[in-house]
């Protein structure tokens, strides 16, 4: 990139100014010992906020690694003389620690010769990837369990020195991560579930062709706070799913916090004693609302809500977390939860947990609506998806400052469905959101409307941090991947939408001719959607 004459880079120059600054206010705990720590810790919680850790490095290009497989970095409270066995620093796994790490290798499959039927399985092991995609990842790993793993858009095998930056913001219910190499960022995200109080750095690496240059932690605010443990509901606790059933359970929130500043899902497969099921299984968890009873004393079943959505993997177990914060509105009183996965061969054991944080919310979710639930079948003229995703209205509540709507869609079938529809199949839609006139005039914003567009296809399914699987865990899929949960859509109002007494919700999709219609299963989008309002 050419700059101004006279200006330097600006990503040099937002490193040196952050290295600078590190290097007139570093605080950091490294030579203190275990003892003093604890002491400590025990007389007053301090918390360094935001946290800084540098690391210059010298990567050798893919043609002159000579074995070196990568390196990384690990921030933690504790001595890191012996970090145990299996630790790997490309993949840096340790308990009580927030591990980045680096991987510099593009293995090739452990099998590479084909099967009886033609197939090179190996590409579907942990080593190489089915569409010989660049393998420059960078990965988070959080108290032992990888996080977070990406395709970094910096090419840093390059021969030279490279400077990387992480930035630790904790907030309520965990911390920002913020990676940076050579100033662009790589990961911006959130780690749910961590607390704060790491202020040591060690760094390795595997190869000797690496050369770590320099190391560093600092932080440039360090403060006094008052930490409160989150209030944990059980849900459901190691109970056995099998058979496609459903799991059921009465959840109390009576003891919740007053003021909630945040609400993580964890969510927990492991392994019944029959073992793992083989195959990716669609999965939810939700809640329904009590019933009601009419005006003729017809007793009306309570509308069910998604919390979260997941597809188990091939043959292992996980866990995951979910920021639910927005479905706030539905945790009150006592609520009947469920659980459900369609495998049919072995089974699962299911534990899911909400941990409620003390704090304050920016704005505060105060209804919760459900918009569209269900399958949508997909490319039939008979069928028309315009007859599911009918356009809803729904009433504003007063004092509404703003909304958005979470859309949860996957796309399931394939071949002989045409495009391999919808497992396989991307397909782009539109979510359009408009306020219902007030009597106004249009030119006196009285009445507005906004759309965005989305493209429902997953692209990073090889980088899952949940691996390595069995079975095709690593094909592009619409929506999902094989071991994850799944994040919904959201789609904010503009800050300059202005709401009348309803607004107008709207989904839709691209055009789409199934021409393998009766073949198979019919192609479907598996949808939950809602829109939430603020205050």
């Amino acid at each position: 990139m050419i700059y101004p004459i006279g200006m330097k880079n600006p990503s040099k120059i937002l490193f040196t100014a952050i290295s600078l600054l590190a290097m007139l206010i570093v605080v950091s705990c490294s030579t203190s010992s275990n003892e003093e720590k604890q002491e400590s810790q025990e007389s007053v919680d301090w918390m360094m906020n935001p946290v800084w850790a540098f690391m210059s490095v010298e990567v050798p290009k893919p043609e002159d690694l000579d074995g070196a497989k990568g390196f990384g970095l690990v921030i933690t409270n504790s001595d890191f003389d012996d970090p145990g066995d299996g630790f790997s620093w490309d993949e840096p796994n340790h308990p009580n620690a927030i591990g980045i790490g680096f991987d510099v290798h593009n293995p090739p499959p452990t099998d590479i010769e084909p099967d009886e039927n033609g197939r090179v399985m190996g590409w579907f092991d942990e080593f190489g990837n089915w569409y010989d995609r660049p393998q420059r990842e960078v990965s988070i790993h959080v108290d032992g369990q990888e996080r977070i793993n990406v395709l970094s858009p910096v090419e840093f095998r390059t021969g030279e020195q490279v400077d990387i930056a992480v930035q630790l913001n904790y907030v309520t219910g965990g911390a920002h991560i913020l990676v940076l190499i050579n100033g662009q960022v790589v990961i911006d995200d959130m780690l749910w579930g961590i607390r704060a109080g790491l202020c040591s750095l060690t760094s390795g690496t595997i190869g000797d062709s690496i050369k770590i240059k320099t190391m560093r932690i600092m932080d440039h605010e360090l403060k006094q706070v008052d930490y409160q443990e989150p209030v944990r509901v059980p849900v459901f606790e190691e109970e056995l799913l099998t058979n496609a059933a459903w799991l059921k359970s009465e959840v109390d929130f009576s003891e919740i916090p007053e003021q909630v500043g945040r609400v993580i899902a964890t969510l927990t497969l492991s392994e019944p004693e029959m073992g793992y099921d083989h195959w990716d299984k669609k999965g939810t968890i939700g809640l329904r609302m009590p019933s009601t009873i009419d005006d003729e004393g017809k007793e009306i079943k309570g509308e069910r809500f998604e919390v979260f959505r997941f597809i188990t993997p091939y043959r292992r177990g996980w866990t995951w977390h979910m920021d639910v914060t927005d479905l706030l509105p539905l945790f009150k009183d006592a609520r009947e939860f469920d659980a459900h996965i369609g495998t049919y061969m072995k089974g699962w054991l299911v534990s899911f947990d909400l941990d409620f944080y003390p704090g304050e919310l920016d704005r505060t979710p105060v209804k919760v609506v459900n918009l569209w639930n269900g399958n949508a079948d997909i490319g039939d003229p008979e069928k028309p998806v315009e007859e599911f995703y009918v356009p809803r209205e729904i009433e504003v509540p007063d004092g509404t400052t703003h909304a958005r709507v979470r859309a949860t869609v996957t796309g399931h079938g394939m071949f002989p469905n045409s495009k391999n529809a919808g497992e396989f199949m991307p397909i782009w839609r539109t979510m359009t959101i408009s306020s219902g006139s007030n009597g106004g005039d249009v030119l006196g914003q009285d009445f507005i409307s906004m759309s965005e567009r989305n493209h429902l296809w997953k692209t990073d399914v090889y980088l899952n941090p949940c691996r390595p699987q069995g079975g095709t865990w690593k094909f592009d899929r619409s929506g999902w991947a094989p071991g994850d949960k799944v994040e919904p859509w959201i789609v904010d109002v503009q800050p300059e939408f202005l709401f009348g007494e309803q607004i107008t919700v709207e989904y839709e999709l691209d055009e789409y001719l199934n021409e393998g219609r009766g073949e198979t299963w019919a192609p479907h989008h598996w949808t939950d959607a809602v829109v939430v309002f603020y205050k």
